[in-house]
């Protein structure tokens, strides 16, 4: 929030307008006035106080800024990448997958599907499907055509586990993500490429948990009470995962005595929040980093046995610009 302005010589031009936003800023029960209007405009007109969440059915919200290119129009194939667009990627990867190999890492590509495109019956009626085939079908369909990089998209399986267990929900219902059970999908397609089965969703123990917040509730500046679903998971292997550094902006690191020996190490967004728990159960060392502290050099002083590049749906035009030298 604004501070205090003192009159000086220096500001007196700029004076009047500096302590009106002080004002504003710091004027008794703003935040609750704030969230009161939002909650009315939410509540009673079913409006959006954030022009960048769409409301959709069944207590659903959904994230659609355009200016990061909206999920939504993505998920309902409102726009495919151009033959450049896709030589390049497979150029970027295929380069990345050349350096690995020499140093004997494994190296695999691993998409997690927008929500919009999982629970897209929820999306508001405005919207509509424009194409079956989306960006990232059409993506995964070229890398696997043209060239011999492993693609991970758990798209089919989410869906499957969609229908077989519809009493557990998949993603966040007032968040962009997906929960710890869609994220538990996610990582076994993830191990199953690496020749790891993990148990299935319902062999697993979920134990609810019920909130009222999200990512795009506090773009709302509003609560939902009981609005949201989530799970922690148990009972995965009889093995002891212990997470030895947590930081998001950072990375994770996790050890689990007795699992897989290859050495896992993932470029990772958001969504592995979720996912890390899970998939380091089954490695024994694995080592999670954040696009934003990312640097190749890590890879190789970790003694990175198998390397994942994880990122989600909407991000995914990412892959024009990163390549491993």
């Amino acid at each position: 929030m604004a501070d205090k302005p003192i009159l000086t010589t220096n500001n007196y031009e700029n004076f009047s307008k500096e302590y009106e936003q002080y004002f504003n800023d710091n004027l008794p029960f703003r935040n609750q006035m704030i969230q009161f209007h939002n909650s009315i405009d939410y509540f009673l007109f079913g409006q959006p106080s954030n022009k960048n969440v769409a409301i959709g059915s069944d207590g659903w919200l959904f994230y659609c800024d355009d200016t990061r290119g909206n999920p939504i129009e993505q998920s309902l194939g409102y726009w495919v990448f151009t033959d450049e667009e896709l030589n390049k990627i497979a150029d970027n990867l295929v380069s990345t997958q050349r350096v690995l190999d020499n140093f004997g890492i494994e190296f695999v590509l691993f998409i997690a599907p927008n929500k919009e495109t999982i629970y897209n019956e929820y999306l508001p009626k405005y919207y509509s499907v424009q194409n079956e085939i989306t960006s990232v079908d059409q993506l995964v369909s070229f890398l696997r055509e043209k060239t011999s990089i492993r693609v991970v998209y758990p798209k089919e399986e989410l869906l499957a586990s969609k229908s077989e267990f519809p009493d557990i929900l998949l993603y966040h219902k007032l968040d962009t993500h997906w929960n710890n059970a869609g994220a538990y999908v996610g990582a076994s397609s993830l191990a199953r490429e690496l020749g790891i089965e993990m148990p299935e969703l319902n062999e697993v123990r979920l134990d609810k948990l019920i909130g009222s917040s999200g990512d795009l509730t506090n773009m709302l500046n509003i609560a939902i009470e009981n609005g949201n679903i989530d799970y922690s998971i148990s009972e995965i292997n009889n093995l002891t995962t212990e997470c030895e550094i947590y930081d998001f902006q950072t990375e994770f690191v996790y050890h689990t005595s007795g699992a897989d020996q290859r050495k896992l190490f993932v470029k990772r967004d958001s969504f592995s929040t979720a996912l890390a728990p899970s998939l380091a159960t089954q490695f024994e060392n694995s080592k999670f980093v954040h696009n934003y502290s990312f640097d190749q050099q890590q890879i190789f002083d970790y003694g990175t046995n198998v390397f994942v590049l994880e990122l989600v749906e909407r991000n995914i035009k990412e892959l024009e610009k990163f390549r491993i030298s």
